[in-house]
């Protein structure tokens, strides 16, 4: 009988301690990482950037990190990779909408993968708590989603050298308050610079440099003196 208790208290102690070191605990939410699986499926990864995608630990899949309080997923960095200008492992496709439920998501890099004809999706808007959102790269067209000056926690904003992004530069990121870098350089915009990035208070870097486009600034606005947080 004691020896039985013995085993049984190691037993407890061996489960306490796997729960606490990770072992053998699978820390994923189901939906997310379903989530994760409907966007891997929608992607073409010619280079295996999503080979991990396979264990039931979606916490431990290249790319992704977890909260280690509430284990929902906080983090999604899969940059392509670049080596003198030649892109040499990158995803394409298509980004799906199942990333909608990646509701604690707070910081998304994609930046020099392949998404040539495609508009940066308007279902980003959706996910209120970015601090980080890192599209540059991406050979994205159409016009920026005025659906962006939804995420009002953002901090960080890059969406340079898509080259193909058009039309006007959305007064609605005037909204972006809390923006601290903001990265619209090597696009293809035309019309007036919106006073409204006047609205920045926090901002310290901020890069507008065309590619193909005409953009504009009326030189009687202020908005810019209005920056004095700039470096």
């Amino acid at each position: 009988m004691k020896n039985l208790k013995i085993m049984m208290f190691m037993f407890v102690v061996s489960v306490v301690l796997q729960v606490a070191y990770g072992q053998h605990h699978i820390r994923c939410i189901p939906n997310e990482r379903e989530a994760l699986l409907q966007f891997k499926a929608a992607i073409v990864d010619r280079y295996g950037m999503l080979s991990s995608w396979t264990t039931p630990d979606c916490c431990q899949w290249e790319g992704i990190r977890c909260s280690n309080l509430t284990a929902h997923i906080i983090s999604l960095h899969l940059p392509g990779q670049y080596y003198y200008e030649v892109s040499w492992r990158y995803i394409s496709g298509e980004i799906h909408k199942s990333l909608m439920e990646l509701r604690q998501l707070q910081y998304l890099n994609l930046s020099f993968n392949y998404f040539r004809e495609t508009n940066i999706p308007e279902f980003l808007g959706s996910l209120t708590n970015l601090r980080y959102l890192d599209l540059s790269s991406c050979h994205f067209s159409g016009q920026i989603p005025t659906q962006i000056s939804s995420l009002s926690h953002l901090k960080y904003l890059n969406l340079a050298h898509n080259y193909y992004l058009n039309g006007s530069i959305p007064r609605e990121i005037g909204n972006l308050s809390r923006l601290e870098y903001l990265d619209l350089s090597g696009n293809s915009f035309e019309g007036y610079i919106p006073s409204q990035l006047g609205n920045l208070s926090n901002l310290h870097k901020l890069y507008l440099g065309g590619y193909d486009g005409d953009l504009k600034i009326v030189t009687s606005d202020q908005w810019l003196s209005n920056l004095n947080s700039l470096t």
